[in-house]
């Protein structure tokens, strides 16, 4: 079954796959065209099939994945028994903010979020998936970057996120002289002029820093190089993968680093975890 470490491995033997839509999807914007054709790259990656025609792609992921998700519906794919995978495209390496829509920064990902849809709650037996967030750096079809992180060492817990929510929605609502609606959204203020025809939606735009920057002390020595790929994940959680024998061996082969590190716990800086950086560079 796959997982960060099979694409780990998949995406460092295909360095020279480019990135292309061949998605079957019919996108005018170019901006939404890469991400589609990244995002398609990548579970590809976690489902070994990289390069292969479309009936294998097909098996493959069914066999990978629980739920593929698309722009409506978050995440963007959950592995079968495993992770929920939220994938982000930035066209320059020093994009300081990854943008996460009305949808804030998840250390984990639980099944009564109201945010996801029926068929995600359905599509196996879950209550609470580790988050996994896989961003990349693209220019001119090529990935130059990819950065994996899992959100208990990148996001606080719900309840600081939601907070900030619940205040702005109190706000609203204690507000004279509008009608406030019902909605999902941060707050929606309808009849606003004299007609009584117009209304007006408030919605949120999160925004986090992005990995590249957040953890940049960790590869501040790596400046010449046509591709690199970086991943944190919690030792504990790279130590129970059924694949870390293979994957070591295969570290070992291509030259690609694994070390310890401590990791700020976003809930908490003072405390650390512990856990396994990837680095690999040509």
């Amino acid at each position: 079954m796959g997982n960060i470490l099979t694409a780990i491995q998949r995406i460092i033997e295909n360095t020279g796959f480019e990135i292309v839509d061949d998605t079957q999807h019919i996108i005018q914007n170019r901006a939404n065209q890469m991400g589609e054709a990244f995002e398609y790259y990548v579970k590809n990656a976690f489902a070994d099939c990289i390069g292969k025609d479309i009936r294998y792609i097909k098996t493959a992921r069914n066999q990978t994945f629980s739920y593929l998700g698309n722009s409506s519906n978050p995440p963007d794919a959950m592995l079968r028994g495993g992770d929920a995978i939220e994938i982000k495209k930035i066209t320059s390496i020093k994009t300081p903010q990854l943008q996460f829509n009305s949808s804030y920064p998840k250390n984990k990902l639980y099944s009564d979020n109201p945010k996801i849809c029926k068929t995600c709650k359905d599509c196996e037996i879950w209550h609470e998936k580790d988050m996994l967030y896989v961003v990349g750096q693209i220019d001119d079809n090529e990935l130059h970057d990819i950065f994996f992180i899992y959100g208990n060492l990148y996001c606080d817990s719900p309840d600081v996120y939601e907070n900030v929510e619940n205040l702005i929605k109190e706000s609203l609502n204690s507000l004279n002289d509008v009608e406030i609606a019902n909605t999902k959204e941060l707050g929606r203020i309808n009849k606003v002029d004299h007609l009584e025809i117009s209304d007006l939606r408030i919605r949120g735009m999160w925004l986090i820093k992005s990995p590249f920057h957040h953890f940049q002390y960790l590869t501040e020595n790596i400046t010449d190089y046509t591709f690199r790929l970086i991943a944190l994940i919690p030792e504990d959680k790279y130590n129970n993968f059924e694949n870390v024998t293979e994957f070591e061996s295969f570290c070992i082969e291509k030259g690609i680093s694994i070390s310890d590190e401590n990791i700020e716990d976003p809930q908490n800086p003072a405390e650390l975890i512990d856990s396994k950086l990837i680095i690999y560079y040509h």
